[in-house]
């Protein structure tokens, strides 16, 4: 049962990053399509990421309601549908519905996967398993500029868009493979089902079931914003806020853009140097992988969090002493790399991780739901606004921007954010019902 929770998160969070990332090498063959104006780019990139807003509030609802394994279900679908819906576009108005609907499904799959993971991983292995979501993120963004590779040659677009249903198909076989989260069916007063569904997952060994859920039924949303948990509120989305402004999607999106800017050429060039940057990208998340649950998470966060400031920083420095000089193209290569390695085994996989342990399982599906919209949110501002920003000030200046707000998460980590590692969710929501500060909560 263990690798079909592995394999679900693989696929579910392969299709969040193709799906997020594979508009940057069709949107070229896209504009000339159908004749976009730079305001329909934006419209068309941004798609994904408003339908991940709205997918990430409407899920925490659905959750509760109606179990973690259906909203799985459906979230497949919305992939699937997304993805063919955007191979047979014939407009710019069927493209963008396509886009929107594979957003749902993104949005749902970022709050629903590590929910649901995080309650039926095993402790020890929790961090590693939903770490897994992020790694195949970067994945299935880095299969996405590949992809456009195999087919910028063709400029077919519609291939590089349609791909993605394959995993998603995939996706709705594992979700009919696995049990519904034990802790949904105690929150529900459904104890037999419960026992059922836990002793699948632990293989008949006979582990207690999960205290503590029958409780939840008895929850309240607006809890939410009550005691500690509005701390944990805060902590969750500001980790994810943080992610998203230190100026990773800004990178990822505009990757061909800022390479040719900075003296990468040819046809293929900068998209080449978009799937270095996309291989970068998954090896930094495997290594945090391996050691999330042994060196924790505020060393991984604090030490990735310095070295994306400081790389940032740099870049701007040199941008502004050395403009176009071919020393300064070399180091914006490198800079841009060690920022994307930083990223990986800090604000890549961690807001995940912690996002799952944090929440109360009365508030979980709606704290969640909470935190991955602010995700997506702060991802639709940067992705817009990055074009935006370079014409008023330069990129220099807009990397030196990213920089101050990676320092500005570190101060933040270092104030608020707790350890869990090896710590159980009861343990841990235990701690926050006796009213220890949210920077204590992982405390023994």
């Amino acid at each position: 049962m263990l690798i079909l929770i592995t394999l679900l998160a693989t696929l579910s969070g392969l299709l969040v990053g193709y799906s997020t990332a594979v508009i940057a090498p069709a949107l070229e063959f896209v504009t000339r399509a159908f004749a976009l104006t730079p305001l329909m780019q934006g419209v068309v990139v941004s798609a994904v990421l408003v339908g991940g807003f709205a997918g990430s509030l409407v899920a925490g609802g659905m959750i509760r309601r109606f179990g973690e394994r259906p909203v799985l279900f459906a979230t497949g679908v919305l992939f699937v549908a997304g993805a063919l819906g955007s191979w047979a576009a014939d407009s710019f108005a069927t493209l963008l519905a396509a886009r929107l609907c594979s957003g749902l499904g993104v949005g749902a799959a970022t709050m629903v996967t590590p929910l649901y993971v995080g309650e039926t991983a095993p402790t020890r292995w929790r961090g590693a398993l939903v770490s897994v979501i992020q790694l195949a993120i970067t994945v299935g963004i880095l299969a996405s500029y590949l992809v456009g590779a195999a087919w910028t040659p063709s400029g077919d677009w519609s291939a590089m868009l349609g791909v993605g249903a394959l995993p998603g198909v995939l996706l709705l076989v594992a979700v009919a493979l696995v049990p519904e989260s034990p802790r949904w069916y105690l929150m529900h007063g459904r104890t037999a089902d419960a026992r059922r569904a836990h002793e699948r997952l632990t293989g008949g060994r006979g582990e207690a079931l999960p205290e503590g859920a029958e409780a939840a039924a008895d929850g309240d949303w607006r809890d939410l914003f009550r005691g500690g948990n509005r701390m944990v509120l805060v902590v969750a989305s500001g980790l994810f806020a943080f992610a998203n402004l230190s100026g990773i999607d800004a990178i990822l999106y505009y990757a061909p853009v800022i390479f040719a800017e900075v003296g990468v050429g040819g046809a293929l060039g900068p998209i080449l140097a978009t799937a270095g940057i996309g291989l970068v990208n998954v090896l930094s998340t495997v290594l945090a992988m391996v050691l999330i649950d042994r060196l924790g998470r505020r060393p991984l966060l604090i030490a990735g969090l310095v070295p994306m400031a400081g790389s940032l920083l740099l870049l701007s420095v040199a941008m502004l002493a050395a403009p176009g000089a071919a020393w300064t193209n070399m180091l914006a290569v490198g800079c841009l790399c060690l920022f994307v390695l930083a990223f990986g085994v800090s604000l890549g996989p961690l807001p995940y991780v912690l996002m799952s342990e944090l929440f109360p399982v009365a508030v979980r599906g709606t704290g969640m739901g909470i935190a991955s919209a602010t995700a997506w949110g702060v991802n639709v501002a940067v992705s817009l606004s990055f074009p935006v920003l370079v014409a008023l000030i330069g990129t220099p200046l807009v990397f030196g921007l990213y920089g101050a707000i990676s320092l500005l998460a570190l101060a933040f980590v270092a104030a608020l954010v707790p350890e869990t590692r090896g710590r159980s969710l009861e343990l841990i929501e235990a701690n926050l019902a006796r009213g220890l500060p949210v920077r204590e909560i992982g405390r023994l």
